[in-house]
Order: structure tokens, then C-alpha cells, then sequence
């Protein structure tokens, strides 16, 4: 063993993986999961900085929609450490933000969100702050007043004019739903509030399309988990093709190559159950 003094490893945050590299001679460095109560509040403020920034400025929401629809959720252990029920903490949260504790700040002209929870009991405030950018998602700043990287607008291609849908923008208005269905998107939009949509669709057509009174099919929506089934999807296309041979292959990472590592572990199936969208169009997003 070796007497000389290694420094601690950096915690993982979630949106930003300071992970150490695993490259170099020793045992690699293990991974620090921070779960002290400034750490939790840091992550609870760059979550809402997050979801806010995307509702403005990918969703274009107007402030008042947006804040209307907000729901707070406090952030627990990462890790899967710790669970807490998500009712838990949103009152506190809500309430401290109504007598001024959390400051929500929105600047339109640089299409950014801060969120500042100023606490005289708890120490120096914890500021958390999100940035989009034309052709991304939201992006979580955390301690950093810059972006680290350059976004540059990613080239999408868009629907054939006069081809019918999905690959053009030809939409066939579709039959009125069965009054069963009807009822049941009406039971749906009662109880989540939150929702911008909901379209059920065959690879031909639509079926049946509604929205909620901030929604529309052409309103960016984060996307978030729906885009695993559009990821699969494409896998599988790529594996019938023959462009890829299986999703048990080690992920082409150069970071996840060191043998020490357990992340040599990692493989395509495990990197695409994990992949998030960050905004689509309503009718994209929706699973077409």
C-alpha cells in the first residue's frame, strides 16, 4: 500500500457526473453519493429550475400557465438510497416559496430560470439555475454561471408537406372516440392537470387525439421517459438492418473501457433503458 495521501473522491450529482477518471494506476475511485441536506436542497432547486426553463422556453408556456402548473418535488438520496412518497415536502415547498423564501427568477431574454431558496436558519442561500437553448432542452447549470459547452442547433427533419402522417404533415382528422374512450380521457385530463396531450395512434393514423387548454400538436413537450419506446424502437430497426449486432455489445464509451471499472459492464440495452428525451413535438413525443 502506498502512503501517500489520495484525495476524496467528488460526489455524483445527478445532472453533472464529476465522477474521477478511472484511468491511472491503484484501485479506481469509489463513487460518493451526497446526501446531506445542503446537497438535497441543491438538487431540489435545480430540478424546479429545470422543469421551469422547459416549460417557458421548450413548451413557449406563458409565466402564468407555467407557475400554475408547477408542482415541487424535493429531492431524496440518489442513489436509490432512500425513498420518500411525493406528496411529501411539495406543501413545505409551495409554502415557502408564498412567503418569499424561494424566489423564482425568469429572464425571457436569455431564456433562463433561477431559483434562489434564501433560508437565514439554514446558511447561505442555495441557487439553482437552467438554460435553454434554441434547438435543446433545459439545461441544469448547478454551481456554474455558464454553459460548459457550445450548443450549436441540431438540424431536425421536418414533415413532407401534403404526405400523410407520420412522415409528412398530413393529419386525417380522426372519428369522434366511443363514449367509453371519451369518458376515460375525460377522467384523465380531470385528474392530471398537468398534462399537455394525449394522442393513441397506429403506424397509419391517428386515432384519437385530444389536448389539454395549453396543449396543441405542434407545443414542444419534454418528452423524459417516453423516449425509451422511440429509443428501442430504433434499436431494434438498427439490429434488423444489420447496422448493429446486439444490444448486449459494451457501450462505445472510452471512459467505460478500464477492466478495473465496474462501468466496463455497462452495454447498448443498459444505456438505451436510460436515455431521455428532452423536447419533442406533442404528436412526437406522444410515441408516433
Amino acid at each position: 500500500m502506498s502512503d501517500q495521501r489520495r484525495e476524496s473522491a467528488a460526489p455524483v450529482e445527478p445532472y453533472f457526473d464529476r465522477t474521477p477518471q478511472p484511468f491511472g494506476d491503484g484501485p479506481v475511485d469509489p463513487l460518493v453519493y451526497d446526501a446531506s441536506p445542503r446537497a438535497l436542497r441543491q438538487r431540489t432547486v435545480n430540478f424546479a429550475a429545470k422543469r421551469l426553463v422547459d416549460m417557458r422556453y421548450v413548451s413557449r408556456l406563458d409565466r402564468t400557465t407555467a407557475e400554475q402548473h408547477f408542482c415541487w418535488r424535493p429531492a431524496v438520496a440518489p442513489g436509490g438510497l432512500t425513498f420518500r412518497a411525493r406528496s411529501e415536502g411539495q406543501s413545505e415547498l409551495a409554502a415557502a416559496q408564498r412567503c418569499g423564501d424561494i424566489i423564482v427568477e425568469m429572464d425571457d431574454a436569455d431564456r433562463r430560470v433561477t431559483v434562489r431558496w434564501n433560508d437565514a436558519g439554514f446558511g447561505e442561500p442555495v441557487i439553482g439555475t437552467a438554460a435553454a437553448r434554441p434547438g435543446y432542452g433545459g439545461t441544469v447549470l448547478g454551481p456554474h454561471a455558464a454553459l460548459q459547452f457550445d450548443p450549436q442547433p441540431i438540424a431536425r427533419r421536418q414533415p413532407e408537406a401534403g404526405r400523410t402522417w407520420p412522415l409528412g404533415d398530413a393529419v386525417e382528422k380522426p372519428p369522434a372516440p366511443p363514449p367509453e374512450v371519451a369518458c376515460a380521457l375525460d377522467a384523465f385530463f380531470a385528474r392530471s392537470t398537468g398534462a399537455y396531450g394525449i394522442l393513441i395512434a397506429t403506424p397509419e393514423r391517428i386515432l384519437c387525439e385530444r389536448y389539454s387548454e395549453f396543449g396543441a400538436a405542434d407545443r414542444p413537450t419534454p418528452s423524459w421517459s417516453m423516449t425509451k419506446a422511440i429509443t428501442c424502437t430504433v434499436i431494434g430497426r438498427l439490429i434488423q438492418k444489420g447496422w448493429l449486432a446486439s444490444v448486449y455489445d459494451p457501450a462505445p464509451a472510452p471512459l467505460w473501457r478500464d477492466p478495473r471499472s465496474i462501468h466496463r459492464l455497462i452495454t447498448l440495452i443498459i444505456c438505451c433503458g436510460c436515455a431521455r428525451g428532452s423536447g419533442f413535438p406533442c404528436r412526437t413525443a406522444m410515441g408516433t
